[in-house]
């Protein structure tokens, strides 16, 4: 295997340890110690942890390792700040470009009807990833049809932020369960042209994330799927 993509292997798992809370948020990350557990040398390790560092995941404390950045409740409220501005604005620019092309609808109709299947299906750890996967594919696709290629690219460099919260993000079956409508009701505006309506789901489906994360946050009893992260409140 090849240095290089010893680096990939290294970085494409400690980055999907960081976000599901595995490697929590602060914990130390030694290069030696990731490398033996990891069966990799120094370099490739250290290569992983600079593309982490470009991506906000971790800080590089010295030559020989890096920390997990830290998620605070400030943080927590300004990626939402900030996510409620740029994807309620996509979700709208989405809803107006199937006003002019009807194909644009296909991606948001397929989501739908597979939510739709879901929605009297019992709980299971199955249907929780199968709708985290269907609401992948709807973030994707309002990426891909955002017609404004810096909101677009400003809407993807936030989503490795956005991943590290997935576990919290449901700290109930209700709050699944009230994701899956916000995530049909979208779909629904969409397809229908509806801009107003669009951007109005999206930015309703945002507060009430942000609203379950804090309260689990500042609740840590309350916590249920998933593993507990502890956040720093700077």
């Amino acid at each position: 295997m090849t240095g290089d993509s010893k680096s990939d292997r290294v970085y494409a798992q400690l980055k999907a340890e960081i976000m599901s809370g595995e490697i929590a948020p602060g914990s130390s990350l030694g290069a030696i110690s990731i490398g033996e557990r990891l069966n990799a040398s120094r370099t490739p390790v250290r290569q992983a942890f600079v593309r982490l560092e470009a991506e906000g995941l971790v800080t590089l404390v010295d030559r020989q390792g890096a920390r997990v950045a830290p998620i605070s409740i400030s943080g927590v409220r300004d990626l939402f700040e900030l996510r409620s501005l740029l994807e309620s604005t996509a979700t709208g620019m989405v809803a107006d470009a199937v006003r002019f092309d009807p194909a644009a609808a296909a991606p948001f109709i397929e989501i739908l009807g597979e939510l739709d299947s879901m929605e009297n299906e019992k709980p299971s750890s199955q249907r929780w990833e199968r709708f985290y996967e269907l609401a992948e594919q709807f973030d994707r696709a309002v990426i891909s049809y955002t017609r404004n290629a810096h909101l677009s690219r400003s809407i993807a460099e936030l989503r490795p932020h956005s991943a590290r919260l997935r576990s919290i993000a449901h700290t109930s079956p209700d709050r699944l369960e009230r994701s899956l409508v916000e995530h049909q009701q979208m779909c629904r505006a969409i397809i229908a042209g509806d801009s107003t309506a669009a951007k109005a789901a999206a930015a309703e489906h945002l507060e009430a994330t942000e609203r379950t994360i804090l309260d689990a946050v500042m609740n840590p009893a309350r916590a249920g799927r998933g593993p507990r992260i502890d956040v720093v409140t700077a």
